[in-house]
């Protein structure tokens, strides 16, 4: 072996050595960003805490529309969830159910895009997992599916915030994601934009009434009844900007929405299920961080009526969790 050989087989192995104390490094430094900034904060994960020391017998199940616009009061807990579809709300319920077999009363999100393609594409995903708890329990949490694909969007809110993260949403002690924002504030342009974009996605799939999704709600419903629970499908407030765009849709894609509207009304037909509809409770755009969800203001504002409306015989003296953190990611 001539000295050349020898010198550059040296040169590859230092090499790869820096490679692995800059990836090891990288690693850690990721591990603790996730471990100390990322986590502490983040609203999933304060929500599976939340939902998995929950034994109320009162309980909201929903998307944001529920999360970020329900500010529940004790005894109730807002066990509502950004982006959950139907599949998911369902499997919740479920979990719920084994752990709460006596619920009293339970509040279910009743908007007709719960029905759009999108959702019902989604499935479950990764939720049998993050609420088996599986990622807390040893491994490393910036490899995780959860942090992940985050990792570089971490870092760089972390350096253009001075060296820290810091969340603009409020966790509420009762579960409700509070959020900031005001649509009044929006040009008229960007909200027309926004709002067209907003309606076309939440499309109702054509014939939802008989697809699989449709199949889970009334399950879903069926399941709290047996439980001896009363049911209250709550349709969330709304923006005029969206209720507007949807009364300008052409008739044959109205017809869908007016269709996901009879199927409520329909099945709070027994007794023991009640339909609410406040989709044009507000008309104030202050109320609202974007055209379909209500912000911080107007979730305050909204949690007392909403409380009455679907919890009135709830007591303050029921059972209750346990607060959690009022910061989150």
């Amino acid at each position: 072996m001539n000295s050349s050989t020898s010198n550059s087989r040296a040169l590859i192995g230092i090499f790869l050595i820096a490679c692995a104390a800059v990836f090891a490094l990288l690693l850690a430094s990721s591990e603790w960003l996730v471990r100390a900034e990322a986590a502490p904060q983040d609203t999933l994960v304060k929500h599976i805490a939340l939902f998995e020391r929950t034994h109320s017998p009162y309980t909201a199940f929903g998307d944001s529309h529920v999360a970020r616009g329900f500010d529940a009061a004790t005894p109730v807990v807002n066990l509502a969830y950004p982006s959950e579809n139907i599949e998911k709300m369902a499997w919740k319920a479920k979990l719920y159910l084994d752990r709460a077999p006596q619920p009293q009363i339970v509040l279910i999100q009743a908007d007709a895009h719960l029905f759009a393609a999108y959702r019902a594409e989604a499935g479950l995903e990764d939720y049998p997992e993050m609420f088996g708890d599986a990622r807390q329990r040893g491994g490393l949490l910036a490899l995780s599916a959860r942090y992940r694909p985050q990792l570089i969007a971490l870092w760089r809110a972390f350096l253009k915030n001075g060296g820290r993260l810091q969340s603009t949403i409020e966790t509420t002690p009762q579960g409700a994601l509070l959020s900031p924002g005001n649509l009044a504030r929006w040009s008229a342009a960007e909200a027309d934009q926004f709002t067209k974009d907003r309606v076309a996605l939440h499309q109702p799939q054509a014939d939802f009434l008989h697809s699989q999704t449709a199949r889970l709600y009334r399950g879903m419903i069926d399941d709290f009844v047996k439980s001896g629970a009363r049911v209250c499908l709550v349709a969330m407030p709304v923006s005029p900007l969206y209720r507007d765009a949807i009364g300008r849709l052409p008739a044959d894609e109205k017809r869908l929405w007016d269709e996901a509207e009879t199927f409520f009304h329909e099945l709070a037909q027994r007794p023991e299920v009640s339909f609410i509809d406040h989709r044009a409770h507000y008309d104030d755009l202050s109320l609202f961080r974007d055209p379909d969800h209500l912000n911080r203001q107007g979730a305050l504002r909204y949690g007392p009526v909403l409380q009455d409306a679907c919890f009135a015989p709830a007591r303050d003296d029921d059972p209750s969790p346990t607060a959690v953190a009022s910061t989150a990611f």
